[in-house]
Formats: C-alpha cells, sequence, structure tokens
C-alpha cells in the first residue's frame, strides 16, 4: 500500500475510516456507491447514535440527488436526496438510489426509508451493507423487493462495511468506537515525564484534529492536562453544524487538576466532563461522571458506558501513555492513529500492545515523520 502525502483531504479521510475509492477511478455502480460514501463523510461527527448514511440518485447517467444524514431526528440520507432532486428540478421517477447502508424500514423519530423511496417511484436500489439492527436487518430490501423495486446490495461492500463500522458495534456491543491517537518518537517515546515536548510540527499537528472532528468525545489522563494545560477543543478549520457536540473528558478520579485549568473553561458546544471514582469538590460548569474504581483508576468501559448514554458514537483517546495503555491492555480499541517523527522524543516508552488481528490500514507521510492507521 503506497504512502500518501498528508493533505487536509487525505487527513479527513484516515480520520473517517479511509482512505475511501475514488468515484473517477470507477465505473457503473461502483462509482455511484463512491459518490454516495463521500455524501455520508459529510455526516461523520454529526450523526451519532445514528449512522451517517450517504445516497446518491442517478437517472441516465447523470446524478440528480444527494444526501446525507447529519442528525438523530431529522431525515435520513435517502429522503435528503428525493429533497434535493426535487429542489433542482428533477423526477426521481425510474432513478436508481445509491445507498451506503441498507434503507430503514421502521418508524423511529423518521418514517421509513423504504416507503420514501417506493412512493418516489425509485426503480432500482443498490446498497452497500446490510443493516445488523435488528429492526432493519434484510427486511427494508425485502420490502423494496416486494414493492417490485431492483435491488442490488453489496457493491462497495467492503468500504461501506468499514464506514459504518462505528454503528455496528454500537448495534453489537451497546459501546462507542474508541480510536486510538499517539504522536511518538522514533525511539516510540512520547517525552520525558512532566515535560511538553512537541513530537510532530504544527502543520501535522492541525491535521490531526481531524481525528477530533470524527469523534464526538476526546478522553484524557490527569498528566495530560497537568503537563500540558491544553484546551482540548475541536479547532478543525471547516465549519460545523450549530447542533455538533465534542464532549471533553479527564480521567481526575481524585478530583487532582485545579479549577484554574484551561480544560475547564466553557466553549460552546464542547461540554467538558471529569471522570470520578469518589466525591470531590464540584467545578462549576463541570459534569462529574462517577465512576466505579478499577486497579489504579476507575472503570474505562463504564466511562464508554456513560458516553453512550449522552449519544457519543466515536471516541477519541489522545493521550497520554498510561491510558492508552490502559485502553489497548483492556480491548477497548478499535483504531490506532500512530504519528511517529524521524526524530527521538525522550523518555520511556510506554507499553503498547496492539491486538495480533488488528492489519495495517493505511499511512500519510510528512517530510520528518510518517502517520500509521492500525486497525
Amino acid at each position: 500500500m503506497p504512502d500518501l502525502i498528508l493533505t487536509p483531504a487525505v487527513a479527513w479521510s484516515l480520520a473517517t475510516g479511509g482512505p475511501w475509492p475514488d468515484p473517477e477511478a470507477l465505473e457503473g455502480d461502483a462509482r455511484f456507491m463512491a459518490l454516495a460514501l463521500q455524501e455520508g463523510l459529510k455526516g461523520v461527527g454529526l450523526a451519532s447514535p445514528n449512522p451517517p448514511v450517504g445516497c446518491v440518485l442517478e437517472k441516465a447517467g447523470r446524478v440528480i440527488g444527494r444526501g446525507v444524514h447529519t442528525r438523530a431526528g431529522d431525515p435520513h440520507g435517502e429522503v435528503m436526496a428525493l429533497r434535493d432532486a426535487e429542489a433542482q428540478g428533477e423526477d426521481p421517477a425510474g432513478a436508481t438510489a445509491y445507498v451506503t447502508l441498507e434503507p430503514c424500514c421502521h418508524q423511529g423519530r423518521t418514517g421509513p426509508c423504504t416507503q420514501a423511496l417506493i412512493q418516489a417511484g425509485i426503480a432500482r436500489v443498490v446498497v452497500g451493507v446490510r443493516d445488523p439492527n435488528p429492526r432493519v436487518d434484510g427486511g427494508g430490501l425485502a420490502i423494496l423487493r416486494a414493492q417490485g423495486l431492483a435491488v442490488e446490495e453489496g457493491v462497495l461492500g467492503e468500504a461501506c462495511a468499514r464506514f459504518h463500522a462505528p454503528f455496528f458495534k454500537h448495534i453489537h456491543t451497546g459501546l462507542p468506537w474508541v480510536t486510538l491517537k499517539l504522536a511518538l518518537g522514533s525511539d516510540g517515546a512520547l517525552g520525558p515525564p512532566g515535560q511538553t515536548t512537541q513530537v510532530t510540527p504544527p502543520d501535522v499537528q492541525r491535521l490531526a484534529h481531524a481525528l477530533r472532528r470524527a469523534s464526538e468525545a476526546i478522553v484524557v489522563g490527569r498528566h495530560t492536562i497537568e503537563v500540558d494545560d491544553p484546551q482540548l477543543t475541536d479547532r478543525w478549520p471547516a465549519p460545523t453544524a450549530p447542533h455538533r457536540s465534542f464532549a471533553r473528558v479527564v480521567m481526575d478520579e481524585a478530583g487532582q487538576i485545579p479549577a484554574t485549568a484551561r480544560v475547564w473553561g466553557p466553549v460552546a458546544g464542547q461540554p467538558v466532563f471529569r471522570a470520578v471514582t469518589g466525591d470531590p469538590v464540584p467545578l462549576r460548569g463541570v459534569e462529574d461522571l462517577h465512576l466505579p474504581p478499577e486497579g489504579r483508576g476507575c472503570s474505562l468501559r463504564h466511562l464508554l458506558h456513560e458516553l453512550t448514554a449522552r449519544g457519543v458514537g466515536r471516541v477519541l483517546v489522545e493521550g497520554g501513555g498510561t491510558l492508552a495503555g490502559a485502553f489497548l491492555t483492556q480491548g477497548l480499541v478499535d483504531e490506532f492513529h500512530r504519528f511517529q517523527s524521524t526524530k527521538p522524543a525522550g523518555g520511556s516508552p510506554p507499553c503498547l500492545h496492539l491486538p495480533q488481528t488488528w492489519q495495517h490500514q493505511a499511512a500519510g507521510t510528512w517530510p520528518d515523520g510518517r502517520w500509521e492507521v492500525w486497525r
């Protein structure tokens, strides 16, 4: 697999589970499904706990409508694509709908997408991957076929399954998708203890913020706050929807971080939580997550359940080394983004045992380092 040159587009692709198929390099059904995937990318970090389903409508070789699901309770990608076609004066009757995930067939906060497609006169539906939700799980495809629509599934199935993996995990386990990100020196270390160490250059640090934008929560350990005093905010430059919420979570079991730390400061749309095991003095504007103790800290699995209950579907663990090792040891990490410089950082390398079943997914480079994705 060739290395990719890190650009904002490549960073966003890797942060959302890519690299993704290039529509310009494909033909036929695969090309239009790749376009539907590109629509779906617009909903990452916005739609949880629902999947960011992308959809395009094709008629006579032209895309006549595009849509994506970007907020739980709002219309799904199929309906948004139909509305887009209507707004452009296009008639969807006889068109083909390309959908990254099987259309829903039940009444929830929105109506069933199968019915919307049928009523619009869609002639053919091409689906990337089946929805494992027990309320769907092949039912949507069966309804469409029963109404006389031509249905095909599995087009770009691997890519669509990879794209919707966070939703699949939520359905099967009730837990959010967990991404681990670490910046390491050539010596595999994070830097000397108690000392701020800049491993990656500022331009690469900005690209790393794609991982925050793709997530709904960030988790860091107490020592990271004590040493670096960060805000932990989402600073990806592209604007986002007003409803987006990015939770900042600090593991501070005994409530040792002072109230003057920058992370506790209010930021619109980015609430802050403190994971505690005892009953420390409350902090103004900070919600405490009371978790059962486990080992030398708190139960990380309980933490993830608490975040799921708050609508978080994707979690970014950004340090430090002890917290990263704990998440890996407990089998709670789904993918690892490793930024590694060609220069040593100093200090002792953290103990990171990656699952033997993981495979190298992609890599991006900058002049003095490399970004690798393992899953």
